[in-house]
């Protein structure tokens, strides 16, 4: 089982990931303010259901190759910590932006698409996620367990921005978006630059 105060600095990095506006978010907020909440929802739920299938195939694939290959938990580790750090530093430097494309097709359907797709999702599932895994025993049930939280985490934050779209991405200041992006990039700066040193110095 991982150690929960492993699991406690998971869910902040996960949290500061899913607060962070991003291609999701955006279409989740589009879609609540032109076709109401309802639509935003399906968005995330259709992001959800490409996260477990992307959780489930990373699950696999990081598990089997570091039964075969054990210097590759030093290499996930390593690029992991990295890609957390460079996405702090991104999302500090970042200005909130908002999509005003329509969608074409079913919501559900284009939010599971999209997620899917979407390379900075594999990359959190494939490097990011393995670097919490405390035990040798069961990585591909902990890295699941990691997965699954994730969805949940990210499915929280796409139902919280479906509810509160009109006021984050029309009527809040650019103050308010600026901190929320501070807030998040500074956490994630702060546990990546841990999981680092704790591990290489």
């Amino acid at each position: 089982m991982i150690d929960s105060s492993v699991i406690v600095q998971f869910v902040i990095v996960q949290l500061s990931f899913a607060l962070t506006p991003g291609l999701i978010i955006a279409l989740v907020a589009n879609e609540s303010v032109k076709n109401g909440r309802k639509k935003g929802i399906e968005i995330g739920i259709g992001a959800a259901f490409g996260a477990i299938v992307m959780a489930i195939t990373s699950s696999l694939v990081v598990s089997y190759v570091f039964s075969i290959i054990p210097i590759m938990t030093t290499v996930i580790y390593f690029v992991g910590s990295i890609y957390i750090l460079f996405k702090g530093i991104q999302t500090l430097r970042s200005e909130s932006k908002e999509s005003q494309e329509s969608l074409k097709e079913n919501a559900v359907i284009a939010g599971f698409k999209v997620n899917l797709m979407n390379p900075k999702m594999w990359v959190l599932f494939l490097t990011v996620l393995p670097i919490f895994i405390t035990t040798e025993n069961n990585n591909f049930l902990n890295l699941l367990f990691l997965g699954l939280l994730t969805v949940v985490i990210n499915l929280v934050a796409d139902i919280a921005y479906a509810f509160m779209s009109s006021y984050f991405f029309y009527n809040s200041s650019e103050k308010t978006k600026n901190l929320i992006n501070r807030i998040c990039g500074i956490s994630l700066i702060t546990i990546g630059s841990y999981l680092f040193f704790s591990r290489f110095f």
